[in-house]
C-alpha cells in the first residue's frame, strides 16, 4: 500500500516538473512586443531603433538624412511611439 503512495507521488511530481519546465520553456522562446507592431513593418524598426539607440524623442529625426536609412513617416511613428510608452 504504502508503495503505491509513493509511486503516485513521484508520478505526481515529474508531472509538476514537466509542467514548470514546459512552461518556462514557453516563457523564454517569446519575443518582446515591440510597441505592438509587426516584425518587419516600418513602425516596427522605428521602435527597435528608438530602443536599441536614442535617449530621447527629439533625436528621432537625426538621422533623416543619413542615405542608408530608410527614414520615413511609418519609421518615424515607430520612433515616437517608443518614448510615449517609456
Amino acid at each position: 500500500m504504502l508503495t503505491k503512495q509513493v509511486k503516485m507521488i513521484g508520478v505526481v511530481v515529474v508531472l509538476i516538473i514537466i509542467v514548470i519546465a514546459g512552461w518556462m520553456y514557453y516563457q523564454s522562446m517569446k519575443t518582446p512586443a515591440f510597441g505592438g507592431f509587426q516584425e518587419g513593418t516600418e513602425q516596427y524598426y522605428g521602435y527597435r531603433y528608438a530602443h536599441d539607440h536614442l535617449k530621447s524623442v527629439d533625436q528621432c529625426d537625426d538621422d533623416k538624412d543619413d542615405p542608408s536609412m530608410n527614414f520615413n513617416e511609418q519609421f518615424f511613428e515607430g520612433c515616437k511611439k517608443y518614448f510615449e510608452e517609456k
